[in-house]
C-alpha cells in the first residue's frame, strides 16, 4: 500500500464512522465486505467516489460475499451466453450447418446415383 491509499482509507473510515457508526479495522476479516455494503447503502457521493477509487486501484470491485462466485473451468472464467432456442442440428454441427438443416428441406431432396440426378430434373 502506498500513502495515497492509506490516506483514502483513513478518510473513508472517518466518513463511515460518522454516517453508519461502523468502525473499520484494516486487518478485519470482513473488511472488503463492509466496504461493499457501505458502497451500496451510502447516500454520500464523496464516499462512493472514495470507494470506487479504491476499487480502481485494486483492479476489482469489492464483494459482500453473498454474490455467487464466478463459474470457473481450470481456473478460467466460463463465458455466459444468453439463452436462446437451439435445435439439434445447431448443437451437433454448429451454426453453419443449422442454416442448411435437413428439416426445412424435406420436400426438396435430390437423389444422385453415380453423379447423375435421378427422378425429376
Amino acid at each position: 500500500m502506498n500513502s495515497e491509499v492509506l490516506t483514502l482509507l483513513r478518510k473513508l473510515r472517518k466518513r463511515l464512522k460518522a454516517e453508519f457508526g461502523i468502525t473499520l479495522q484494516f486487518a478485519d476479516y470482513g473488511f472488503e465486505a463492509q466496504l461493499a455494503r457501505a458502497r451500496d447503502k451510502t447516500i454520500d457521493s464523496e464516499t462512493r467516489q472514495m470507494i470506487s477509487a479504491l476499487e480502481a486501484r485494486r483492479g476489482a470491485p469489492f464483494t459482500t460475499g453473498e454474490e455467487a462466485p464466478p463459474r470457473l473451468y481450470r481456473g478460467h472464467p466460463i463465458l455466459q451466453e444468453e439463452p436462446r432456442k437451439r435445435d439439434i442440428y445447431e448443437l451437433i454441427y454448429g451454426e453453419t450447418m443449422a442454416e442448411h438443416c435437413a428439416a426445412g428441406q424435406m420436400g426438396t431432396t435430390k437423389k444422385i446415383y453415380r453423379g447423375q440426378r435421378l427422378g425429376n430434373h
